[in-house]
């Protein structure tokens, strides 16, 4: 199973985000966008494993004292890799920070990643294109207004399946925050 613990947003953040995105995507019908259901803010990567109820415990464990946050969209950009990756990003937050070092520490004992947690949500993939037309994309990306907030009340570890060109992510277990 491939597994990766995230905060779900909330239905109703959900449809917000996608609404404020459909102008967009009308422009750039060729990238794959995430579809609204499976919008969510990766916290930590498990990959491929069959250790479901370790990882449960050990979370739930991990996550005895940790409150609740408020996210605040900040601005959406793009990278570039072997594709190029649409993404929203959110003001920093401590608490999430923390809550994504504190897995990744308890979890990647042996890990050479030293990249540091970026809360982010991937709104699209879209084929590698030229410079100068990443560097438009990343200009009209500036000018649309992506305006989301919402409290994280729970954390969800997720299975994702591949499922052709859409994964299909099954939520295996909630973990419930404290109240601030």
């Amino acid at each position: 199973m491939r597994l990766f613990l995230a905060v779900d947003l909330p239905v109703k953040v959900k449809k917000q985000l996608d609404e404020q995105l459909s102008d967009f995507k009308k422009e750039y019908p060729q990238f794959n966008w995430v579809s609204e259901e499976n919008f969510h803010i990766t916290i930590h990567f498990f990959g491929e494993t069959n250790k479901v109820e370790q990882i449960k415990k050990r979370i739930k464990d991990l996550l005895w004292d940790q409150t609740g946050f408020y996210l605040y969209s900040f601005d959406a950009d793009v990278f570039a890799n072997h594709k190029l990756v649409v993404y929203l990003t959110f003001r920093r937050e401590k608490k999430i920070e923390g809550l994504a070092e504190k897995i990744k520490s308890n979890f990647d004992v042996n890990s050479v990643n030293e990249r540091k947690f970026v809360s982010h949500l991937t709104l699209a993939r879209g084929p590698r294109s030229s410079k100068q037309q990443y560097f438009v994309l990343k200009k009209r990306l500036e000018k649309i207004d992506i305006d989301i907030s919402f409290a994280v009340k729970r954390v969800v570890l997720f299975e994702s399946i591949l499922y052709g060109k859409k994964p299909l992510y099954r939520k295996l277990a909630v973990f419930n925050l404290l109240k601030e």
